[in-house]
C-alpha cells in the first residue's frame, strides 16, 4: 500500500455514505453467487470467507490510512459506515 503525495480523502459519490463500496460490491456478488448456486451451504461459505476476508483487509487499510492521511481520514471514519449507509 501507499499512498501519493498529494492524495486526498475522497467524501463523493458513494464514499459519501460508506467507506468501502468496492468491497460491498464483491460481497454482494459473492452472496449472488452463493444463491445462484441455489445452495445454503454454498451462501454461508461465501458469506464466512468474503466477510472475513474483507473485514481484516479493510482493518489493515484503514490503519494505514489513519497513520498517513491523519485526522482528515479519522474524520471521514466517523461521518461514514464501513459497507452499508446508516448500518456498518
Amino acid at each position: 500500500m501507499q499512498v501519493l503525495p498529494d492524495h486526498k480523502v475522497i467524501e463523493d459519490g458513494p464514499y459519501r455514505y460508506i467507506r468501502h463500496p468496492g468491497y460491498l460490491g464483491f460481497i454482494v456478488a459473492y452472496v449472488g453467487f452463493g444463491l445462484a448456486l441455489q445452495s445454503w451451504v454454498a451462501l454461508l461459505a461465501m458469506l464466512i470467507v468474503a466477510g472475513s476476508f474483507f473485514a481484516y483487509r479493510t482493518r489493515i487499510e484503514e490503519e494505514f490510512m489513519v497513520a498517513e492521511l491523519g485526522d482528515s481520514y479519522a474524520k471521514y471514519m466517523k461521518r461514514t459506515k464501513r459497507f452499508l449507509p446508516f448500518i456498518w
